[in-house]
């Protein structure tokens, strides 16, 4: 819903809602930098700032984020292999202790909940891993 996105593409990363140490206008303002999509990873967004906050306060991830172009989320299955050590892995899926806290996320790969986060955020692409 927010224009093409050409391939390949340099795909600026902004991990908790924010390109660091870069403004929109930096990437879309010169012709060397003219991004149509950026990458956000869900998990990071769902710990620090909260799925909520984007939601209500930012009116979702666009809004948050103060981008008018394409965003491509992540499901934070890399998480799974990095982060092992906050990871319990079921059949289910995977629960994630929250390193910032004493409680635990419920972001299950495989379970939709990282879709549903993805959508509440208001992404527009979603890249999702499948179990094998």
């Amino acid at each position: 819903p927010h224009g093409p996105a050409s391939t390949p593409v340099f795909m600026p990363v902004g991990t908790k809602g924010t390109l660091k140490s870069l403004t929109p206008l930096d990437v879309t303002g010169s012709s060397a930098l003219d991004n149509q999509i950026i990458l956000a990873n869900t998990y990071h967004l769902a710990l620090q700032p909260g799925t909520e906050l984007v939601r209500d306060v930012g009116g979702g991830l666009h809004n948050f984020m103060n981008w008018d172009r394409n965003i491509l989320t992540d499901s934070g299955g890399f998480q799974m292999v990095s982060l092992l050590k906050l990871a319990e892995i079921t059949e289910e899926g995977v629960t994630f202790d929250n390193p910032f806290t004493e409680e635990s996320s419920d972001d299950r790969d495989g379970g939709g909940k990282d879709v549903e986060k993805s959508e509440a955020k208001g992404s527009n692409d979603i890249s999702r891993k499948r179990k094998l």
